[in-house]
């Protein structure tokens, strides 16, 4: 004879919404929930700048929006920089190359025998 199964009232995921709600509208810009979550510790305000931040910030950013067509004036640099960087690169190559090469000879190098241990 089949036994009817009371139906489970998903009581802890209902709980568990209603908790995640309350703690996402305290991210909330308005007044709504937002007050009820600075009370319950979940949100927080905004401090005020420290001075030394105020002062060395501008006071209007100047950012340029991703994916925008806006371009700005970018000062070149002088081809002689380049050049001098690149005669330097290759420099620091070269020496990274002689440094490797002994590296590779000093390995090539047979191991030393083992101690000899004196019998008595």
């Amino acid at each position: 004879m089949p036994t009817v199964k009371p139906a489970k009232k998903p009581f802890g995921m209902w709980a568990m919404l209603v908790a995640s709600g309350f703690a996402l509208a305290g991210c909330a810009e308005g007044e709504g929930f937002k007050g009820v979550a600075e009370a319950a510790g979940m949100a927080t305000t905004p401090q005020e700048s420290k001075a030394f931040v105020r002062e060395t910030r501008p006071g209007e950013l100047e950012y340029i929006p991703v994916g925008s067509a806006i371009t700005r004036n970018a000062p070149r640099k002088p081809v002689e920089d380049f050049k001098k960087l690149e005669t330097q690169l290759e420099a620091k190559r070269n020496a990274n190359e002689a440094a490797g090469n002994t590296a590779r000879q000093l390995g090539t190098t047979p191991a030393p025998e083992p101690a000899k241990i004196p019998t008595n």
